[in-house]
């Protein structure tokens, strides 16, 4: 139990016979006889639903411990994705919702830390960005350098806006949320 004046990102509490994580928490100081708040902005670990909940900073809160274990992306098939353990080679079923958002970016082989309670998984904590080749793109204009983007398909297939001096065959780092064009990578 902790205070909700010590909440953070990322944390898991434990309301109400549910787990949810805190996904934006901000502070709200009060003024005179009006107390502050804490608001935090929670995701529901297993429906995925979100909530925004206020409290007092002093409300006494229930952190629920999660393991996280690195696990190795296998495949995905109709009834879900699978992963398995390096260490002990375990493979385990995670359910479609929990990854579908990131199908596009998912690559045989690719590690992921995956949270468990008890043994059931209930998040997969993707990376903010991914490398990824440019596997077409027109040549870039250069007299338009710094001011329009062109289309290009990356190696996942997936097509997004790059700036003119991006080529075929160059590593660009991409955020995954947003799926939009971050920087290009030195190899």
């Amino acid at each position: 139990m902790i205070p909700a004046s010590e909440l953070k990102n990322g944390i898991i509490l434990r309301m109400e016979k549910r787990l949810y994580k805190a996904l934006a928490v901000e502070y709200h100081m009060g003024g005179g006889r009006m107390g502050g708040l804490v608001h935090v902005k929670f995701k529901d670990m297993r429906t995925g639903l979100f909530l925004d909940r206020k409290f007092k900073p002093e409300e006494r809160l229930d952190i629920v411990e999660l393991d996280r274990k690195t696990m190795e992306y296998l495949y995905k098939d109709a009834e879900g994705y699978y992963m398995m353990d390096p260490e002990s080679f375990e493979q385990i079923q995670l359910s479609p919702d929990l990854l579908a958002n990131y199908e596009p970016f998912l690559q045989p082989n690719m590690r992921l830390p995956v949270e468990f309670l008890n043994d059931e998984p209930l998040d997969v904590l993707f990376p903010e960005t991914v490398e990824l080749e440019v596997v077409s793109t027109p040549p870039g204009i250069s007299s338009l350098q710094d001011e329009v983007s062109k289309p290009a398909t990356l190696a996942n297939g997936l097509e997004i806006k790059v700036p003119q001096f991006i080529k075929v065959k160059d590593l660009v780092k991409i955020n995954v949320n947003t799926r939009k064009y971050v920087e290009r990578v030195k190899r």
